[in-house]
């Protein structure tokens, strides 16, 4: 263990023992198969019984994947299997042997935003709820609550204030990865203006960053409010798509929600650079280019696109649609773990009955809980 990450073990310890420890409620926890997650799965397995790990389906070619198979059950994940009430509730009964158990649901990306009160119906114990960390998944979830409102608890930590520096370095680690693959090309990343679709916390960082650098940047985003805001602080915004895109041939996806689909792709500048600050699966329709486009990898992270006809334009898809920033694993230091020790508050509230279900929004912790997660992330990394 490096002093890092003893540092790191030493901050969950601490975290944990003031939140309790609840051995009889299991976790079923989505996540990346990156470098963070070797160190919060134990922080989980601390807080309660980790009875499995759903890996995003695009990392599970690397090494941590291996990492986390050696010691936890890790059963295949996909948006269709967890659509499937009936599929997921048979891996939990027959994979997971979590029959007659409480369990707790901890997702990344809206993977059972269709599904889980139905889950909830056909499991055989008591699901207590699902922890949502993401904004993209916060969407998912709110787009069917705003409709029919669910009897699961859940809660989320994605607009926490306490996640701020992530969404930043997160941003930070985004722009450094297209960089280096454009190196890897032999070119440099000012000689390509940008546009930015989405101008959400992630996305208004990359933004900033990009013109930080010297780059030209257009903003693009179907949120009004957004795009004042974007306005006001002095970058060119638009409000058509075409005409953003028009003007780069760098273009960074912050949206979650399907920035690109076959008409957008269609409105690329020939030659432009795509790159994604998550998965693939949630901010492209990447199927709808398997008709008209043509890929060629042209470097170990760069995939080019031409269209099928001759004369046809062509684009680069970095990462081929994931986020950039796994490229190079996506370490952004001790700042993530504040967001984690507040997954592992929120769940907690999960396990005491604290959440209330119903509602167009999800439950979020109050400000007296994110200060005291925020005075144990000082006492060890300050």
């Amino acid at each position: 263990m490096t002093a890092s990450e003893g540092k790191i073990s030493a901050y969950f310890s601490h975290l944990v023992s003031e939140l309790g420890y609840y051995r009889d409620v299991h976790c079923v926890a989505v996540a990346h198969m990156v470098p963070n997650t070797l160190t919060f799965a134990p922080a989980l397995d601390r807080l309660m019984t980790l009875a499995g790990v759903l890996p995003k389906p695009r990392s599970v070619g690397r090494d941590e994947y291996t990492q986390l198979y050696a010691k936890y059950k890790i059963p295949e994940l996909s948006r269709a299997w967890a659509r499937d009430a009936v599929a997921v509730v048979k891996t939990l009964h027959d994979d997971l042997k979590l029959t007659g158990r409480k369990l707790v649901l901890v997702d990344i990306g809206g993977y059972f935003a269709e599904s889980v009160d139905q889950i909830a119906n056909l499991f055989d114990g008591e699901l207590l709820g699902v922890m949502e960390g993401t904004e993209n998944g916060v969407q998912k979830y709110e787009e069917i609550a705003r409709k029919t409102p669910y009897k699961t608890p859940i809660i989320t930590v994605a607009r926490s204030p306490l996640k701020l520096p992530e969404d930043h370095l997160v941003a930070s680690s985004v722009v450094f990865s297209i960089e280096a693959v454009l190196r890897e090309q032999a070119e440099i990343l000012q000689t390509r203006a940008a546009t930015v679709i989405g101008y959400g916390r992630v996305g208004s960082s990359v933004a900033g960053i990009l013109r930080g650098r010297g780059i030209n940047t257009v903003v693009y985003d179907i949120d009004p409010i957004k795009l004042a805001e974007a306005a006001a602080r002095g970058f060119q915004a638009n409000t058509r798509l075409n005409e953003a895109l028009s003007q780069s041939s760098l273009v960074v996806c912050a949206t979650g929600r399907k920035a690109l689909e076959l008409k957008g792709f269609g409105m690329l500048q020939s030659g432009s650079v795509v790159a994604s600050v998550t998965s693939a699966d949630d901010e492209f329709d990447l199927p709808c280019l398997e008709a008209g486009y043509i890929p060629t990898p042209v470097g170990k992270d760069l995939v080019r696109y031409d269209e099928n006809r001759a004369g046809g334009r062509h684009f680069f898809l970095v990462a081929n649609g994931n986020a950039a920033n796994f490229i190079h694993g996506a370490v952004i230091g001790p700042a993530i773990q504040l967001i984690e020790g507040e997954k592992l508050r929120a769940i907690k509230d999960l396990i005491e009955r604290k959440v209330p279900a119903g509602g167009s929004h999800l439950a979020e912790l109050d400000v007296k809980a994110r200060k005291e997660v925020a005075e144990i992330w000082i006492e060890h990394f300050l």
